[in-house]
């Protein structure tokens, strides 16, 4: 809510709570994620389905943590050679996702 030019100290500080409770549901839900990960990586899984559901799971985590996108990397470097095309699908969404935000931030630098 707006007052005039001022911002309402109230509305910043609710906006910050909600800030902390996402990073928090973000950090539990990468941490669930990542025994699956490493169990794929360890254990040879070459299932599609599973594999891109991991990643379909991370794609929602990989651009607000850096666990996320350190896992999401990570499962993609290792499903590359098992699907080369789904991995670049996967990597085309993440920066439709997260890197058009940075494109944007650079553009309005210039």
């Amino acid at each position: 809510m707006r007052m005039g030019n001022d911002i309402d100290p109230k509305f910043l500080n609710d906006i910050g709570e909600m800030i902390e409770k996402i990073q928090v549901i973000t950090q539990e839900a990468t941490a669930q994620i990542k025994p699956q990960v490493l169990y794929i990586i360890r254990n040879n899984i070459t299932d599609h389905n599973q594999i891109e559901r991991l990643l379909d799971s991370l794609l929602d985590y990989a651009g607000m943590c850096d666990d996320g996108l350190l896992l999401f990397k990570r499962l993609c470097r290792y499903y590359y050679p098992i699907n080369q095309q789904a991995t670049a699908e996967y990597v085309y969404i993440y920066r439709d996702l997260y890197d058009s935000d940075i494109e944007e931030e650079n553009e309005d630098k210039v």
